[in-house]
């Protein structure tokens, strides 16, 4: 995964569960039923740009129902419209700055962020997301910088310690960064990034506890694969399978693409419990949803091999080393199939 993948990740965990948010949407009367649509809402929007074409706020709305649409082009258009309106609103740079955002273009989100700061140096939203572009760019200086200034703000900010947290852990004190991760869930116990984290840190040190924090993960968010995965896969190097199984289990439910999970089914299956027609099938999936796995073409041959079925064994090695040449495993595979 490139940088800018794991920042806009990173991303997520940060604004999906912190208790700072963007600006607040404007609420449709009764949205949240069922009877409403997605076509209700921007009908809306649009009607009221319609009736009152030069008021900002409307294109500012739309703007942001565009960006969480990941509609991105109109959502630039709507929220350049809004500035051209009104260029005094620091809000409105925020937003821009997601769009941009979003476009992977950092210089022009950074620069829309300090003209957000220039209008409101109060505006916390503005502040974070500041230091959370400087995190991307590995600024570390101008993190602490930004994240004091929004805790001068509000000084329980979890997405601050957040920050913190992340730039101690690209930084190498571990220490530090489980207590800005402790001190993020301390502040927020449904910080869904925060649990991920501390989990990771403790599962070599203190696996029952990274376990409470993937758990906690998977409470705070069942809909997400990561908190499911890693307590599988936790679970797994403990050796404790039935847990690892129906973690895994429970992971391909709700994310059914996840081909990792389809993986290590066929290990565990493979390497734990001998259950080789169950590792290939498993292995199967994992190559099915990604046909340059080379691991899962290899395991799924050395499954083959240990059920004596010479012929598809042969095949899964070869194919194994037309995805990666000199795959030392396979080579080894096709020799023992040789002898």
């Amino acid at each position: 995964m490139n940088r800018i993948a794991v920042f806009l990740f990173c991303l997520a965990c940060l604004w999906a569960v912190s208790c700072t948010s963007p600006p607040a949407r404007d609420k449709v009367p009764g949205e949240s039923h069922k009877a409403d649509t997605t076509v209700t809402v921007i009908e809306r929007l649009n009607r009221q740009i319609a009736s009152d074409s030069a008021n900002p706020d409307h294109y500012y709305r739309r703007s942001l129902y565009y960006l969480d649409k990941k509609e991105i082009n109109q959502a630039l258009s709507d929220i350049g419209k809004a500035i051209g309106f009104n260029d005094k609103n620091s809000s409105y740079f925020v937003t821009l700055s997601d769009v941009y955002l979003a476009m992977g273009r950092i210089p022009s989100c950074l620069e829309a962020l300090k003209k957000a700061e220039s209008l409101d140096p109060a505006n916390r939203d503005a502040l974070l997301k500041m230091a959370e572009v400087y995190l991307y760019l590995r600024d570390y200086k101008n993190v602490q910088d930004y994240t004091k200034k929004a805790l001068e703000i509000d000084r329980n900010s979890p997405t601050a310690y957040f920050i913190r947290g992340y730039a101690a852990l690209e930084q190498g004190d571990t220490s530090l960064a489980v207590q800005n991760f402790q001190r993020t869930v301390d502040l927020d116990q449904n910080h869904y990034g925060a649990s991920i984290q501390l989990g990771g840190l403790f599962a070599e040190k203190n696996p029952a506890l990274a376990a409470g924090y993937f758990q906690s993960a998977i409470r705070i968010d069942p809909n997400r694969p990561e908190g499911y995965y890693l307590l599988g896969f936790l679970y797994q190097n403990q050796e404790n399978i039935d847990k690892a199984i129906a973690a895994y289990e429970k992971l391909i439910v709700i994310a059914p693409e996840y081909k990792e999970a389809y993986y290590n089914l066929g290990y565990v299956n493979l390497v734990y419990t001998n259950d080789f027609e169950a590792s290939v099938r498993y292995f199967s999936q994992a190559v099915l949803l990604d046909s340059k796995y080379t691991d899962a073409f290899f395991n799924r041959g050395y499954s083959y091999e240990l059920m004596g079925d010479v012929v598809n064994a042969r095949k899964d090695y070869l194919r194994a080393l037309e995805i990666t040449p000199n795959y030392e495993n396979a080579i080894n595979g096709l020799n023992r199939l040789d002898k």
